[in-house]
Order: structure tokens, then sequence, then C-alpha cells
């Protein structure tokens, strides 16, 4: 989970997947030995968010029952031998059917372990690539770590995993002058919108600057329920990073992802000044 001492390393495989997979592992009492499958299967559920999702169909499936089919024996598992953790609290709220269904208690298992994985891992990558594009903004939160926690929100600002949601619309409307008609897929870019001239009089990285929330989280009823969790752990892996990896920068071509629904980096080979 440590970078190479010798100054560089692929920071998706070498960082970011043990680092998000393993905070999972933590908070949800899973053995950390199994971080690499499960790293794995969450990458690949998560291209049901891309625009490759026909093509990508079946190893989509695939992962989604070895998570549901992980999800069952670990239940099993804890009915047998209970834990006071979140995933021990959800069972227990599971006794009453009508509060928590067989099926919500599984969905809410596989959803927090593919989301806590997935798009934190993608974050901290565009995070990195973002940081060696402005590489002043990196030192100074190597000089204030205590900018972490803004430096999370900026990246999620300019450059957040999600760079658009999906609706339907329920039923027609107008907006702005344009018919919309009740079943129209419509494709929200809150990427766009967080970088908007007319919002902001400066939209350029700057993670001293205050800014208008953003909306890497999403808004609503669908707001990301392990906000906290992800801000959390992306605001520490930054201020550690910036103490221990000098003068970051790209040594070797990436591989991304579509810059579709969920983005972020399959392969990011980058070198450093070790602190």
């Amino acid at each position: 989970m440590h970078p190479d001492p010798k100054g560089e390393c692929d920071f998706i495989a070498e960082f970011t997947e043990p680092y998000a997979t393993g905070v999972i592992c933590e908070l949800l009492g899973l053995p950390f030995e199994r971080w690499r499958e499960l790293a794995d299967i969450a990458a690949e559920m998560g291209l049901a968010l891309g625009v490759t999702f026909k093509k990508d169909l079946p190893t989509i499936e695939a992962a989604t029952k070895r998570l549901f089919d992980y999800v069952e024996e670990l239940v099993e598992a804890r009915r047998a031998a209970p834990k006071d953790d979140f995933i021990g609290m959800l069972i227990k709220a599971n006794e009453d059917k009508s509060q928590l269904s067989d099926q919500e208690l599984l969905d809410m298992i596989v959803l927090a372990i593919f989301g806590g994985i997935d798009t934190t891992r993608n974050q901290l990558g565009l995070a990195m690539a973002t940081f060696i594009e402005h590489p002043e903004q990196w030192a100074l939160l190597a000089e204030q770590p205590e900018l972490g926690r803004a430096a999370v929100e900026e990246v999620m600002r300019v450059r957040p995993t999600v760079t658009w949601v999906t609706r339907e619309a329920v039923e027609d409307f107008t907006y702005n002058d344009t018919p919309i008609e009740k079943g129209t897929t419509l494709h929200l870019f809150s990427q766009s919108a967080t970088s908007d001239p007319r919002v902001f009089d400066d939209a350029s990285f700057d993670i001293t600057a205050e800014r208008k929330p953003h909306f890497g989280f999403g808004g609503g009823a669908h707001h990301c329920l392990g906000h906290f969790i992800a801000r959390g752990d992306m605001t520490e892996a930054l201020k550690l990073l910036s103490q221990r990896l000098k003068n970051p920068r790209f040594n070797g071509e990436v591989e991304w992802l579509p810059d579709s629904g969920n983005t972020g980096a399959v392969w990011m080979p980058i070198a450093f000044d070790p602190a």
C-alpha cells in the first residue's frame, strides 16, 4: 500500500486500489487478505456506469453475481458469529423484515462495498493527475496539509469521477424553452456545472479558493450516504501523500476509462522524489 521508495509506482495498483479497499474492509469488518478480489470485482461492476456498458455487460453481470455470492456467505457467517459493527447492525435490523428485507440487506452491503471502493479509487487517481498538472498546488498542500479537505472538494469540482448523472423524465415538461417528453433519458453534466463561467469568476484549480458546493456526491434524495467516509479517507490520503511524494510526474502513458459517467485511471505510472 506504500509507493515505491525508489521513486516510481503505478499509482492505481500500488496505492489507490489497496488504500480504498482497505478502508472499506476496515469499516465493514471484511478480511483484508481478500482486498485484491474485492477491488477487481468493484472495478468490473463500475463498467456499468460507463459508455461501453453494452460491450461490458457480461463482465458486469459476472462481477455483480460474484459480489452478491460473497455477501450472502458473509451474512451467513455473521449470523453464526455476530459482531457489533455496521454489518451487524444491518443484520439486526433485518430481524424485522418490514424494516429491512433480506434483499435490501444484501443490496445495502453490496452497494457499500462497491461504492466505497470503486469511486474512491477513481477519485484519488484523478486527484493525483490533477495535482501533477498543477505542481504549485501540490507544493502548497505539502506546506499546508490542513488544506487536505479543501483539496478533496476542489479536485471533485474540476475532475470528478462522476462526470454526469442520468435520470428519466417522469412527466412532460419544458426547460429553457426545450420540450422534454415523459420517458426521455437525460444526462445531467454535473462536472460542467461546477466550472460554468457564468457562476465562477475564476474556475481555475485552486485549493485555497472558496467555492459553491459541487455535485460530486449527487444531491437531494440521491445524495451519497457514504460521502463522509469518502471525504475523510481521501483527505487523509492527500495530506500524507503530499508529505511523502515530492514533485510527482507521469512516468509513462496513463490508461483511462472512457471519460463518461464514471471515469478514472486504469493504470497511472508516476515518478516522484521520495521525502
